[in-house]
Protein backbone atom coordinates (compact mmCIF):
# COMPACT_ATOMS: atom_id res chain seq x y z
CA UNK A 1 0.00 0.00 0.00
CA UNK A 2 1.47 3.15 -0.76
CA UNK A 3 1.71 5.97 1.65
CA UNK A 4 0.00 9.25 1.29
CA UNK A 5 2.74 12.38 -0.09
CA UNK A 6 1.07 14.30 2.81
CA UNK A 7 2.86 14.04 6.03
CA UNK A 8 1.57 17.23 7.95
CA UNK A 9 -1.66 18.93 7.71
CA UNK A 10 -3.01 22.03 9.20
CA UNK A 11 -5.40 24.89 7.91
CA UNK A 12 -3.75 26.87 6.03
CA UNK A 13 -0.43 25.00 5.75
CA UNK A 14 0.65 21.36 3.71
CA UNK A 15 3.66 19.82 3.82
CA UNK A 16 4.72 16.73 1.32
CA UNK A 17 7.16 14.66 0.76
CA UNK A 18 7.29 11.97 -2.21
CA UNK A 19 10.80 10.52 -3.72
CA UNK A 20 9.89 11.89 -7.32
CA UNK A 21 10.56 15.37 -5.48
CA UNK A 22 13.78 14.78 -4.96
CA UNK A 23 14.64 15.13 -8.46
CA UNK A 24 15.26 19.02 -8.48
CA UNK A 25 13.26 20.05 -12.12
CA UNK A 26 10.51 17.87 -10.91
CA UNK A 27 10.29 19.41 -7.68
CA UNK A 28 10.42 22.67 -9.11
CA UNK A 29 7.77 22.33 -12.14
CA UNK A 30 5.63 20.93 -9.03
CA UNK A 31 5.93 23.98 -6.94
CA UNK A 32 4.99 26.37 -9.97
CA UNK A 33 2.47 24.61 -10.72
CA UNK A 34 0.98 24.99 -7.26
CA UNK A 35 2.16 28.70 -6.87
CA UNK A 36 -0.22 29.83 -10.11
CA UNK A 37 -3.23 28.41 -7.87
CA UNK A 38 -5.76 31.21 -6.89
CA UNK A 39 -5.37 31.50 -3.20
CA UNK A 40 -1.82 30.21 -2.40
CA UNK A 41 0.70 31.73 -0.56
CA UNK A 42 3.66 30.89 -1.02
CA UNK A 43 5.36 27.57 -2.38
CA UNK A 44 8.66 26.13 -0.89
CA UNK A 45 10.75 23.25 -1.79
CA UNK A 46 13.69 20.91 -0.96
CA UNK A 47 14.80 18.44 -3.89
CA UNK A 48 17.06 16.96 -1.18
CA UNK A 49 14.89 16.00 1.22
CA UNK A 50 12.10 15.83 -1.49
CA UNK A 51 9.91 17.98 0.25
CA UNK A 52 7.33 20.55 -0.32
CA UNK A 53 5.62 23.35 1.87
CA UNK A 54 2.74 24.63 0.45
CA UNK A 55 0.87 28.06 2.53
CA UNK A 56 -2.37 28.69 1.08
CA UNK A 57 -4.92 31.04 2.47
CA UNK A 58 -7.87 28.47 4.75
CA UNK A 59 -10.65 30.91 4.06
CA UNK A 60 -10.06 30.86 0.40
CA UNK A 61 -9.62 27.67 -0.23
CA UNK A 62 -10.85 24.36 2.24
CA UNK A 63 -8.52 22.82 3.27
CA UNK A 64 -9.93 18.87 2.73
CA UNK A 65 -10.51 20.62 -0.91
CA UNK A 66 -6.70 21.56 -1.29
CA UNK A 67 -5.22 18.52 0.21
CA UNK A 68 -7.15 16.75 -2.68
CA UNK A 69 -6.21 19.12 -5.38
CA UNK A 70 -2.63 18.88 -4.30
CA UNK A 71 -2.24 15.02 -3.83
CA UNK A 72 -4.10 14.88 -7.73
CA UNK A 73 -1.80 17.25 -8.95
CA UNK A 74 1.13 15.26 -7.64
CA UNK A 75 -0.27 12.09 -8.81
CA UNK A 76 -0.71 13.75 -12.03
CA UNK A 77 2.50 15.09 -12.79
CA UNK A 78 4.65 11.74 -11.30
CA UNK A 79 2.39 9.68 -13.85
CA UNK A 80 3.13 12.59 -17.00
CA UNK A 81 6.72 12.99 -15.71
CA UNK A 82 9.23 10.84 -17.99
CA UNK A 83 10.49 7.54 -15.66
CA UNK A 84 14.55 8.18 -14.42
CA UNK A 85 16.84 7.22 -16.40
CA UNK A 86 17.64 3.46 -15.44
CA UNK A 87 21.29 3.65 -13.38
CA UNK A 88 24.20 1.39 -14.11
CA UNK A 89 24.27 -1.02 -11.57
CA UNK A 90 27.62 -0.10 -9.78
CA UNK A 91 30.61 -2.04 -10.19
CA UNK A 92 31.68 -4.21 -7.16
CA UNK A 93 34.05 -2.55 -5.20
CA UNK A 94 36.62 -5.41 -4.75
CA UNK A 95 37.95 -3.71 -1.60
CA UNK A 96 34.57 -4.58 0.22
CA UNK A 97 34.78 -6.99 2.96
CA UNK A 98 32.74 -9.68 3.24
CA UNK A 99 31.41 -8.45 6.79
CA UNK A 100 30.08 -5.27 5.19
CA UNK A 101 28.00 -7.50 2.30
CA UNK A 102 26.90 -9.55 5.18
CA UNK A 103 25.96 -6.60 6.91
CA UNK A 104 23.96 -5.09 4.29
CA UNK A 105 21.04 -7.56 5.03
CA UNK A 106 18.73 -5.77 7.25
CA UNK A 107 17.97 -9.22 9.46
CA UNK A 108 21.29 -9.65 10.22
CA UNK A 109 21.60 -6.43 12.02
CA UNK A 110 18.13 -6.42 13.43
CA UNK A 111 20.09 -9.60 15.16
CA UNK A 112 22.62 -6.90 16.16
CA UNK A 113 20.72 -4.44 17.43
CA UNK A 114 18.72 -7.06 19.22
CA UNK A 115 22.19 -8.80 20.48
CA UNK A 116 22.95 -5.34 21.79
CA UNK A 117 20.39 -4.89 24.00
CA UNK A 118 20.37 -8.23 25.68
CA UNK A 119 23.91 -8.36 26.45
CA UNK A 120 23.95 -4.48 27.80
CA UNK A 121 20.88 -5.80 30.05
CA UNK A 122 22.56 -8.89 30.77
CA UNK A 123 25.57 -7.39 31.75
CA UNK A 124 23.81 -5.08 34.23
CA UNK A 125 22.21 -7.59 35.41
CA UNK A 126 25.46 -10.22 36.01
CA UNK A 127 27.37 -7.82 37.72
CA UNK A 128 25.38 -8.62 40.58
CA UNK A 129 26.12 -12.02 40.29
CA UNK A 130 29.43 -12.51 38.94
CA UNK A 131 32.32 -10.21 37.58
CA UNK A 132 33.37 -12.91 35.16
CA UNK A 133 29.65 -13.29 33.52
CA UNK A 134 29.56 -9.64 33.74
CA UNK A 135 32.85 -8.84 31.92
CA UNK A 136 31.86 -11.70 29.16
CA UNK A 137 28.90 -10.30 28.50
CA UNK A 138 30.40 -6.92 28.32
CA UNK A 139 32.67 -7.97 25.58
CA UNK A 140 29.97 -9.83 23.37
CA UNK A 141 28.44 -6.53 23.54
CA UNK A 142 31.72 -4.44 21.88
CA UNK A 143 31.25 -6.92 19.54
CA UNK A 144 28.02 -6.24 18.26
CA UNK A 145 28.84 -2.85 18.71
CA UNK A 146 31.53 -3.31 16.66
CA UNK A 147 29.44 -4.35 13.71
CA UNK A 148 26.80 -1.55 14.43
CA UNK A 149 29.60 1.11 13.96
CA UNK A 150 30.84 -0.73 10.56
CA UNK A 151 27.24 -0.69 9.27
CA UNK A 152 26.56 3.40 9.98
CA UNK A 153 30.23 4.72 9.99
CA UNK A 154 29.56 7.03 6.92
CA UNK A 155 26.23 8.20 9.24
CA UNK A 156 28.70 8.91 11.68
CA UNK A 157 31.43 10.21 9.57
CA UNK A 158 29.56 13.02 8.14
Amino acid sequence: MARSPLVSRLPGRLRLRHDWLRRTDDNHAFRATLAGWEGVLSVEGNAATGGVLVLYDPARLAPSNMETRVSACLAEMIGTAAPPSPAAKPARNPRRSKLQGVLDDGDIHRVVKIGMMATMGGSLLALAASKKFHAALGGLHLAFLAFHLVKYRKKLLR
